[in-house]
């Protein structure tokens, strides 16, 4: 839930722009529950949200001059911690428990008819980009993120060596990235989903 805004918001992001470390505690105080709610909502680990919230003020402050320009700062606090939530999880595997986690939250009736939009339209982007790989890297990429198989089991099928596999996969993951590049955030969030899993 976002929080109701500061009366004296505006003069606090002057404040805290201008270097005033009171002023950005008193933003700190009152976003922190919206900040950490977004990163637990998301990564469904309460460690790894206290980490990347407190990551998302230090680059506030590390970045607060900026923070004159705000207008709107929960729909900013939203985006910026969503965005580091991605970024994090770019950089990593993600466990099963967490992918499935965040694949149903993405597709459950919970979610709004624009979620589920976005949904669609990754499947279908997905698919179109799979489509466009050269055949042998096509294949290797639907044995390894479509029926599960690992690099040994794929170099096995296919008579091909284990380097070969993994080769296809480095090749297939740019080239699928680069086509969803103009995709949303969130689509790209499931997109990293699906292809990080093991």
């Amino acid at each position: 839930m976002e929080n109701a805004t500061l009366h004296n918001e505006k003069e606090l992001l002057q404040q805290a722009a201008a270097g005033s470390e009171a002023a950005f505690k008193a933003l700190f105080m009152h976003y922190w529950p919206q900040v950490y709610g977004t990163s637990l909502h998301l990564t469904k680990s309460p460690e790894q949200a206290k980490d990347l919230a407190q990551d998302l003020f230090l680059k506030l402050w590390e970045n607060r001059t900026k923070l004159a320009e705000v207008s709107n700062v929960a729909a900013y606090l939203y985006t910026s911690s969503r965005n580091l939530v991605i970024d994090y999880q770019r950089k990593k595997v993600f466990n099963a428990d967490n992918v499935d986690y965040l694949i149903q939250f993405f597709t459950s009736s919970d979610t709004t008819a624009q979620q589920k939009l976005e949904y669609r339209e990754l499947e279908e982007a997905l698919a179109a980009a799979v489509n466009t790989l050269p055949d042998k890297t096509k294949e290797v990429f639907r044995l390894s993120r479509y029926e599960g198989l690992s690099h040994d089991e794929i170099a096995q099928q296919l008579g091909i060596s284990v380097h070969s596999s993994r080769t296809y996969i480095t090749r297939a993951l740019a080239e699928i990235r680069e086509q969803l590049s103009n995709h949303s955030d969130s689509l790209t969030l499931l997109f990293i989903l699906f292809i990080s899993r093991k």
